[in-house]
């Protein structure tokens, strides 16, 4: 068996269609950055999706109320702003009259889209945006696969926690990402437990300098650093440069190849982060989706795409289900039974329409490879995360 047809096997036989069922579409919306500065983001969401709706197409499409039905994609590139989220989310059910929509990358921006999605009575399933409120609006609609704030941060302050690493520092975007993220893991931490240093930066920004100064004073025994790619790589250079003896700890964006891009191995040795899809873990799944993202995009797989990969095959389950590929309502209800088993693990949808995936910590080697260190019977050796 080769490897598309392993991971296209994830899906269960009722999806398939047949030589003798009439043929037809269904079009799956997308909101998502395809341009700005999370553009990067937004296009291993997009990979995911194309690669799943490749694999169900290859596999002869769905069978949907007696119909074989092929899927295809409708994109809109919103570049995560709020305003021209809402504004393709609109079109996308007026205009385009797409039966479900996938997405986003921004917090924000899925927040705007979402109260139109229920206006219109279209399921919108996100698997990049993290804040938690998003599913607290009680949007019968609203779905999200991936895990949000509250679930990722419970792993790493369990982690701290076992390693010992209190006091804990920060140094984190001044915008409500950021914020949020600080206030959520101080929650999490033991009662009494001594916050070290908190520290604000504005975007743009490049000079930690001031806060290398206050964490070398504050007795942390190590810092979290909640942002993005390019300003962690910059932090992380300069922490390192100035020979500060702590703990370093990451987000999503600071656990993958793409990264290491950034830096070297020498930099991020020792480095721990949440990380939602380790790739290179010794379990099948996760394997096989692996080396099938990689031979078709000549790259190492990233947890967005599995995440985005999960979403569009339980769109499909859950056209099937409701047999049909139109009805927005009868698909909301079947999306709200869902149980699938896919790349990332287990996906079930709780009464908020949250789910609650796999979190893992990784932490970088060496020789630039990464090893899983928690949960703990899934901790693997150097090049196992």
């Amino acid at each position: 068996m080769n490897r598309c047809s392993v991971v296209a096997g994830l899906v269960f036989s009722a999806l398939l269609g047949t030589a003798e069922a009439a043929e037809r579409t269904a079009t799956l919306g997308v909101v998502t950055a395809q341009s700005g500065p999370l553009a990067a983001a937004g296009r291993f969401q997009l990979n995911g999706f194309e690669l799943a709706v490749d694999n169900i197409n290859r596999a002869g499409g769905l069978r949907v109320g007696g119909d074989t039905v092929r899927l295809v994609l409708k994109v809109y590139d919103t570049r995560c702003n709020a305003a021209e989220g809402a504004n393709a989310m609109q079109r996308l059910a007026t205009v385009d009259e797409v039966p479900v929509v996938l997405g986003e990358v921004c917090s924000p921006a899925a927040a705007a889209e979402a109260p139109v999605a229920a206006d219109f009575d279209v399921p919108m399933i996100t698997t990049v945006p993290t804040a938690p409120n998003l599913t607290e609006q009680n949007n019968r609609y609203f779905f999200r696969v991936n895990a949000d704030n509250g679930q990722l941060n419970r792993a790493l302050a369990d982690y701290v926690v076992a390693q010992n690493l209190l006091p804990l520092a920060f140094i984190a975007w001044n915008n409500d990402a950021g914020r949020g993220g600080v206030n959520g893991m101080r929650a999490l931490l033991p009662a009494g437990a001594r916050v070290a240093y908190t520290g604000y930066f504005n975007v743009g920004e490049v000079d930690f300098s001031a806060h290398i100064s206050n964490l070398r004073s504050s007795g942390a025994r190590a810092v979290m650093l909640l942002m993005d790619e390019e300003p962690g790589a910059l932090a992380i250079r300069q922490i390192r440069d100035a020979g500060l003896d702590v703990q370093l700890i990451g987000t999503l964006a600071m656990g993958s190849n793409r990264f290491l891009d950034r830096l070297n191995a020498r930099y991020l040795a020792g480095m721990v982060q949440y990380n939602a899809f380790p790739p290179n873990a010794p379990v099948d799944r996760i394997r096989a989706f692996n080396e099938t993202y990689r031979a078709r995009f000549n790259e190492e797989a990233h947890g967005f795409a599995a995440q985005s990969y999960d979403a569009v095959y339980i769109a499909a389950q859950a056209m099937v289900a409701a047999g049909s590929s139109t009805d927005g309502k009868k698909i909301r209800d079947a999306l709200a039974r869902t149980d699938h088993q896919g790349v990332i693990g287990r996906i079930r949808f709780d009464a908020r329409n949250q789910a609650d995936p796999p979190v893992y910590i990784t932490e970088w080697c060496a020789d630039g490879s990464r090893k899983i260190t928690f949960p703990a019977e899934m901790a693997s050796a150097c090049g196992g995360g």
